[in-house]
C-alpha cells in the first residue's frame, strides 16, 4: 500500500513538472507553432480588402533557433487588385531578442503568373540590409542597400519581434526600432505606450494595450508627419504577448490606410 501511494506521489510529480515545461515561455514571448488568420480592411470606409494566413514554426539549424514563417494573402494588396500573394521569412534568436535573417514576398496576379518579387536579406556581418525588387522575368526594378543600425524589422516580421519591446516598454533601451517598408524606405521608430483599450474581435471582446509606432521622418517629421495616419499596434498585456491588431499605412507612405486583426 505504502508503495503505491510512493508511487502515485512520484507519477503526480513528473505530471506537475511536464506541465510546468510544456508551458514554458521562450525569452523572445514565442510558441513552438502558430498559425492565425488575418483580415484587412479599409480604415476608412471599412470595405474588405483581403486575406492572410500565416504559419509558424520554430526549428534548430546549426544549433541556432530559428523560427521560419509562411503566409499566403489573397485580395487587395498595396496597389494591386484582386491578386494572390505568398511570403517566406526567417528570423533567428539571440539572446531574446528576433533577428531577421531574409524576407521574400511574391504577388501574382490571380489569373497570371508572377507580378513582381520584393527580397530583403539582412547581412549582419557587413551590417547591411539588401533589398531588390523584380518583375516577373527577373529583371531587377528596383536594387537598395541600408546599413543596419540597430535592431531592424520589416512587415512579415515585425509584430514578432515587437514582443520584446512590449514586454520591456518601460525600460528606455526598448523604445526605438527600426523598420524597413515595403516601399524600401528605413525608419527609425519610436514605441510609445498608449494605455489599454477593449477591442472588439471577431474572436470577443477583449482588452489589450495600445502602441503608438512613430517614424522618425527626419526634417520632413513634422510636414509629412501631420499628413500621414498615425501607425497603432494592440497586444495582450502579458506574456506571450500576442500580437491582436495593427492600424496604419499598408506598406508605406501614400499606401491605403488600414486596419489588420486576428480572426
Amino acid at each position: 500500500m505504502k508503495k503505491s501511494i510512493n508511487n502515485l506521489l512520484i507519477a503526480c510529480l513528473l505530471t506537475a513538472q511536464s506541465t510546468v515545461y510544456a508551458e514554458e515561455i521562450s525569452s523572445s514571448f514565442m510558441p513552438e507553432t502558430e498559425t492565425k488568420e488575418i483580415t484587412y480592411v479599409d480604415k476608412k470606409s471599412g470595405e474588405f480588402r483581403s486575406k492572410l494566413n500565416v504559419s509558424l514554426k520554430k526549428i534548430s539549424k546549426d544549433g541556432r533557433i530559428i523560427y521560419q514563417l509562411s503566409s499566403t494573402g489573397k485580395g487587395n494588396h498595396d496597389k494591386y487588385q484582386d491578386v494572390v500573394w505568398e511570403s517566406t521569412a526567417e528570423m533567428e534568436d539571440r539572446e531574446g531578442l528576433l533577428y531577421p535573417l531574409y524576407s521574400i514576398t511574391t504577388i501574382k496576379e490571380a489569373m497570371d503568373g508572377i507580378d513582381i518579387k520584393h527580397e530583403k536579406r539582412f547581412d549582419y556581418d557587413k551590417r547591411k540590409i539588401f533589398y531588390s525588387i523584380s518583375d516577373s522575368k527577373g529583371n531587377i526594378i528596383k536594387k537598395a542597400a541600408f546599413p543596419i543600425k540597430g535592431l531592424t524589422t520589416e512587415s512579415s516580421t515585425m509584430t514578432y519581434v515587437l514582443k520584446v519591446f512590449i514586454a520591456n516598454r518601460n525600460d528606455k533601451t526598448y523604445r526605438d526600432i527600426y523598420l524597413l517598408s515595403d516601399r524600401a524606405k528605413l525608419y527609425r521608430v519610436t514605441i510609445k505606450p498608449m494605455g489599454k483599450e477593449i477591442l472588439d474581435l471577431p474572436s470577443g471582446k477583449i482588452e489589450a494595450l495600445k502602441l503608438r509606432l512613430v517614424p522618425n521622418l527626419g526634417i520632413l517629421t513634422g510636414v509629412i508627419g501631420s499628413l500621414i495616419p498615425p501607425t497603432y499596434v494592440w497586444y495582450i498585456d502579458q506574456p506571450p504577448y500576442k500580437w491582436l491588431q495593427y492600424q496604419g499605412l499598408e506598406t508605406g507612405i501614400g499606401s491605403t490606410h488600414i486596419r489588420a486583426y486576428t480572426n
